[in-house]
């Protein structure tokens, strides 16, 4: 009876992480927004080097490990151009971009259907291995390359979820420092939006907790 009792635990573990993990993973919640359309301040930010913005995530919510960061653009190229986007924390000097936690692969930058040159591209981690989990405050940066044409990242505000300080981030040969749209006469951040779901540990302590509760019970009506 023990030995039934024993993989009948093993099959229903096995089953937590196969079902019940992924199925709570795929209900990413918003942890970051700054795409209300009415916030559009009708202006963009290009440059040759990498830059973003630096952003808080709801302190509400508990869910860091990222699900997708989707971002709004600029783009009056004729042709594709690439995008690469980048995850850091800021231990940097001076509270900088610092350690890297991911980048995407060298995604392609479509010419935007919409009027104004205008589109969105997100970069989905919900896949990603290992998965990628980030502190309350990071920097999220994008490089543009191999353009026909100017790109930029849109800037609205302020965030409607979580928050960001009024500048941001650019890398220039190496060193990173801060600026502000139009010299502070444009408010506002980076249009973007992040999803996350709670740390994958977080999920299994609850399924763990579950089991225990059910073998204990299991155990006790074989000693009856």
């Amino acid at each position: 009876m023990r030995l039934y009792l024993l993989r009948g635990f093993s099959l229903f573990a096995l089953f937590s992480w196969l079902v019940v993990l992924p199925f709570a993973a795929s209900g990413a919640s918003v942890v970051y927004d700054n795409t209300d359309p009415t916030r559009d301040s009708g202006q963009y930010y290009s440059s040759a080097n990498e830059f973003g913005d630096e952003i808080t995530l709801d302190p509400a919510s508990t869910a860091r490990t990222m699900s997708a960061l989707t971002f709004y653009y600029f783009y009056d190229g004729t042709s594709a151009g690439n995008a690469t986007l980048r995850l850091y924390d800021n231990s940097g000097v001076g509270g900088a971009p610092g350690s890297l936690l991911d980048t995407s692969p060298l995604a392609p930058l479509p010419v935007p259907a919409t009027a104004g040159h205008q589109g969105s591209l997100t970069w989905d981690l919900s896949g990603a291995i290992p998965q990628v989990t980030v502190p309350n405050t990071f920097t999220w940066t994008i490089q543009f390359s191999g353009l026909s044409g100017t790109a930029g990242l849109l800037v609205y505000g302020p965030p409607t979820v979580g928050s960001s300080f009024n500048d941001f981030w650019e890398d220039s040969g190496g060193t990173w420092s801060t600026h502000l749209i139009s010299g502070g006469a444009v408010p506002g951040d980076f249009a973007a939006r992040v999803t996350a779901v709670p740390e994958p540990g977080t999920l299994a302590l609850g399924v763990t907790g579950l089991l225990a509760v059910v073998a204990s019970a299991g155990y006790r009506r074989l000693r009856r």
